[in-house]
């Protein structure tokens, strides 16, 4: 047998990578793996401890370990969250503000302010954890796991559609994304040797095909869709409801149950203590308490 068939069994591709099939994630419930996503992706939302916003990445890293996800895979993001800290922190020292209470400090040849760099450093560690609480989910599930996971929850038939066709269309894009610039290296395009500028061009000119082919698959899935007989409520034509054979292909376990009330309790648990008891603000901080007595020798 060929060794790229060999290895199209023993993975499972994913909207951003590859998942071996025997990967223990896959005993979990798609709803589970989805509750992951609004669980890993928005509770740092109410978190400005960078301290704790640290160790959710932490525990993100480690969960993609444990689902055998190619950690190496996740360099590619690497230039983003380099840029995305020089752009954060050149606006901070750059332009910090003016408030009499801010603590300066020198480093260097630099005056710097304590409590805008802070809420930087703060803010930088609150977006990698949304970030990567994103990016685990669509590394380790596929969009028709998304879309049983949405099923799973009796959304109506609309909303489904809407997701599974947008969750599609993203893998389609990436695909083509793909698919166009192996054809241009295979005419002897050299990307390295391009400026910057010129790379913003051709990433320009990218657009044309891309959205060509969008327009194109949307006309096939439109008829593919009426040839099938779907229609926005999701009824047959008779008016009966469609049976929906793909979610009997799951099974719904205890341990599925557990890990989705642990996550929805503690997320309420947390809102509850920032919305109601001012709690993980980024003021009442115990790093930030202990870097700005540093800074002050106690006196704040």
């Amino acid at each position: 047998m060929d060794t790229s068939i060999r290895i199209s069994q023993r993975m499972r591709r994913t909207l951003l990578g590859t998942v071996p099939v025997t990967s223990p994630l896959y005993q979990l419930h798609p709803l589970t793996r989805f509750v992951t996503l609004l669980f890993m992706g928005i509770i740092p939302m109410f978190i400005d401890w960078p301290e704790i916003n640290i160790v959710i990445l932490l525990a993100i890293f480690l969960y993609m370990q444990w689902a055998r996800v190619d950690i190496s895979g996740l360099k590619i993001y690497l230039p983003l969250t380099i840029t995305v800290a020089i752009f954060m922190f050149t606006i901070s020292i750059g332009f910090p503000g003016q408030k009499p209470d801010y603590v300066s400090f020198h480093f260097l040849w630099l005056t710097l302010f304590f409590q805008p760099l802070f809420f930087t450093f703060a803010s930088y560690w609150r977006l990698m954890a949304m970030l990567f609480g994103t990016i685990q989910y669509f590394s380790t599930n596929r969009e028709r796991e998304t879309l049983v996971a949405i099923r799973s929850m009796k959304a109506p038939f609309v909303i489904s559609y809407f997701f599974s066709l947008s969750l599609r269309a993203a893998g389609m894009f990436m695909e083509d994304m793909r698919t166009i610039r192996e054809a241009e290296r295979a005419r002897g395009l050299d990307e390295t040797a391009l400026t910057l500028a010129d790379r913003a061009k051709l990433y320009a000119m990218y657009l044309i095909p891309l959205f060509t082919l969008a327009i194109r698959r949307t006309d096939e899935i439109s008829n593919a869709l009426f040839a099938r007989g779907y229609t926005p409520a999701g009824k047959l034509e008779n008016g009966g409801a469609r049976s929906d054979y793909i979610l009997s292909k799951y099974l719904f376990r205890r341990i599925d149950s557990f890990l989705i009330i642990s996550m929805i309790v503690i997320f309420i648990l947390v809102a509850v203590l920032r919305i109601g008891f001012g709690f993980f603000i980024i003021t009442s901080d115990p790093l930030r308490a202990i870097l700005l007595g540093m800074l002050t020798g106690g006196a704040q």
